[in-house]
């Protein structure tokens, strides 16, 4: 195995706990501690910026909501290159509707929602679109090169 297939992986296992940690912690993530304080404060950065002042703490969790799963995507498409397109596309919708099914019926505490779930499997899918439509430039790029 390569050095960077190793680096890789070692990245998507603490993506992965990471993830799993957010997702299904027993209580939700925002309730208090350091990550009300992130929010608090970007909250309060973005509302002194004129165009800016429209984003609330909703807007704010989807677009987290995006950014965390976007990693995700771009994971499954450097490590397997070789998954179809749409399969690849699907995983992320497929663990976005998983976590939010674990936390409806095994999370009392967690509040499970159909807007968690798109915005989730968006931040997958987006995450796939870039990572992707960045590998296919790339070789298309090289073979410029030795053509």
């Amino acid at each position: 195995m390569r050095l960077n297939q190793l680096v890789n992986r070692v990245l998507l296992v603490c993506y992965l706990v990471l993830l799993s940690l957010t997702s299904l912690w027993p209580t939700p993530v925002d309730n208090g501690g350091l990550v009300r304080q992130i929010t608090s404060t970007v909250l309060k950065f973005c509302h002194e910026i004129s165009w800016l002042r429209w984003l609330q703490y909703n807007q704010l969790e989807a677009l987290a909501n995006v950014l965390l799963y976007l990693p995700l995507g771009v994971f499954l498409v450097v490590l397997f290159p070789k998954l179809r397109l749409r399969w690849t596309m699907m995983i992320p919708v497929v663990v976005s509707i998983l976590a939010e099914v674990i936390q409806r019926f095994y999370l009392p505490s967690r509040y499970s929602a159909l807007d968690d779930v798109y915005h989730n499997a968006l931040g997958g899918v987006i995450g796939v679109i870039i990572s992707a439509s960045t590998r296919r430039w790339l070789r298309l790029k090289s073979q410029r090169r030795l053509g």
